[in-house]
């Protein structure tokens, strides 16, 4: 069993837009940092027939705020940075007497040729 731990992250806006040629480019701006409990970190590897596909998950844990609301609201509108990484949210839950938030965080990278 992991254990949980306190750690420094950034949460950031995620803004996309297309080019005059009409590539899509996608812009994250640091919003506001933060400290919190990160647990169940989960690290996997699928191997198919021709590919690799790693995928990461981590729980993260905040203290219920107005920004964090604004992140409930509105969660793909926003990213994490942990750990050196950009972890897009997958999914939010509140607890019932609103004092923590419980965010599920999944990093995909690249497929990968075997």
């Amino acid at each position: 069993m992991a254990i949980a731990r306190y750690e420094n992250v950034t949460v950031q806006n995620v803004t996309t837009t297309t080019t005059n040629m009409g590539d899509q480019t996608t812009t994250l701006t640091n919003w506001f940092t933060s400290r919190a409990k990160v647990a169940d970190v989960s690290n996997s590897l699928r191997i198919a027939e021709r590919y690799r596909v790693y995928s990461d998950l981590v729980n993260l844990t905040f203290n219920y705020t107005p920004n964090t609301k604004e992140v409930i609201r509105n969660p793909h509108m926003y990213s994490i940075t942990w750990s050196n990484f950009d972890w897009r949210i997958d999914n939010v839950r509140e607890a019932d007497d609103r004092m923590t938030v419980n965010i599920l965080c999944v990093r995909n990278d690249p497929v990968v040729a075997v």
